[in-house]
């Protein structure tokens, strides 16, 4: 089945189904792609806080009809409440049950109307070809799959043209077996996957006298972790492309994205998301430029409304020349932080700074205390611990107490990720 048999049939059944996904991937690229999303986001907001109120008990009390002034809520008061956030508008039959294992691993889910699931579908067309990629062109998506595919799922990958590959299992031979197959492959493909992954990757890689890599795809998409420089450099010299970072979650679905036109600024999603950004610990809205943390009002989900969505997420927001917001810096999860021993938050990319110092299985650091931080080392032999500790006290301070510890595994999330970051001090 080629490229132009899978596009002709996608859009040929949407077409019999009078075109929701063209309809509404016409409504995002205008919304996107101009600079109306303002009175959009006005008449959008009306829209959905009048529903919530209407027919949600969580919302049916409050008078107004400001966004601002709607309280800011997060996965546990959605997990503890959920019965109040939903729309009496919907039952189960109409509206899709949405998982996420969260960064936590703590299961967490939500539900999602017909039109914001048809919504989403539109919206990863849109963003896939900001990128480069065409419905219906081969897809490598590395991520965690289950260990026996179903036939349901196997018959959707295969329609979509997407090949799975599971990031169990991806060791130096499933990587070489993986490589050689797309070598082989004689049509356009793209690649989704995990930055961890490309990390894992390269660390093989670089011990080869050459590049074994001989294919050179039309995109690469990075999910779930934040792409530093580093791995952007690398992806780019074994694969010849520009990585473009991905900013989305399960409940929500893309949020912002790096595209071709924009390089490392990510484009946000203004058709299906009104995003402000907060300070770390109280809710004071931040002015253009400020570390804080991304909170979004979903625009199309009325199933659960999600008004003032804490992502759990931290990131910076300024304007472009035209004076459109962007999100220039998305930073992790608030709880993936790291903090100085005067309090000030710094750049969790600093943990990758331990990769010099030996050739890992896996690491992890830990801010344990206000002061006090342990580095997880998976390996067999011993480090330059003094080392380590004079280099991270640059970052964290001259009283940072670091302790080098040998593990023999960091314990992998239901995700299939594993944190490298852990603060088991800084508390909301």
């Amino acid at each position: 089945m080629n490229l132009n048999i899978r596009a002709r049939i996608f859009w040929g059944l949407d077409v019999l189904r009078k075109s929701p996904i063209k309809k509404r991937l016409y409504k995002i690229s205008k919304i996107n792609d101009g600079d109306t999303y303002n009175t959009y986001h006005k008449a959008e907001l009306h829209l959905l806080l009048k529903h919530a109120k209407t027919t949600t008990a969580y919302y049916e009390n409050i008078e107004t009809l400001n966004v601002l002034d709607y309280p800011v809520v997060n996965k546990n008061i959605i997990r503890d409440n959920l019965a109040l956030f939903l729309s009496k508008s919907f039952t189960t039959k109409t509206r899709k049950k949405i998982f996420t294992s969260g960064s936590t691993g703590t299961p967490f889910y939500v539900y999602q109307d017909h039109n914001k699931v048809l919504h989403n579908i539109a919206d990863n067309i849109y963003f896939y070809s900001k990128c480069g990629y065409s419905i219906g062109e081969k897809l490598i998506y590395i991520k965690i799959w289950p260990d026996v595919l179903k036939f349901k799922l196997k018959l959707n990958l295969f329609v979509k043209n997407i090949r799975p590959i599971n990031v169990y299992s991806f060791e130096f031979e499933d990587i070489m077996y993986h490589i050689k197959k797309l070598n082989a492959s004689k049509t356009n493909l793209s690649i989704v996957s995990y930055v961890s992954v490309f990390k894992k990757m390269f660390r093989y890689l670089d011990k080869l006298p050459h590049n074994p890599i001989t294919f050179k795809p039309k995109a690469i998409i990075t999910i779930s972790e934040a792409l530093t420089d580093d791995i952007r450099k690398q992806i780019e010299a074994y694969f010849k492309v520009k990585p473009l970072s991905r900013y989305s979650n399960n409940e929500n679905g893309i949020i912002a994205q790096q595209t071709v036109l924009s390089g490392t600024k990510f484009k946000i999603n203004h058709s299906s998301y009104f995003i402000e950004i907060l300070d770390l610990k109280t809710d004071v809205r931040l002015e253009h430029g400020n570390l804080g943390r991304i909170i979004l009002t979903d625009l199309k989900n009325y199933a659960t409304p999600l008004i003032r969505y804490d992502t759990g997420d931290i990131g910076v927001m300024e304007l472009d020349a035209h004076g459109v917001p962007y999100l220039s810096k998305v930073l992790g999860r608030k709880i993936d932080a790291l903090y100085d021993t005067n309090g000030q938050i710094v750049s969790s990319h600093i943990a990758y700074k331990l990769f010099k110092y030996g050739d890992f299985k896996q690491v992890q650091f830990v801010q344990k205390t206000k002061k006090e931080y342990h580095v997880n080392l998976n390996t067999s032999e011993k480090v330059d611990e003094n080392a380590i500790a004079i280099e991270f006290k640059n970052y964290l301070g001259d009283d940072a107490v670091i302790k080098v510890n040998y593990v023999n595994e960091i314990p992998l999330l239901s995700s299939g990720k594993r944190r490298q970051i852990v603060n088991e001090y800084y508390k909301d």
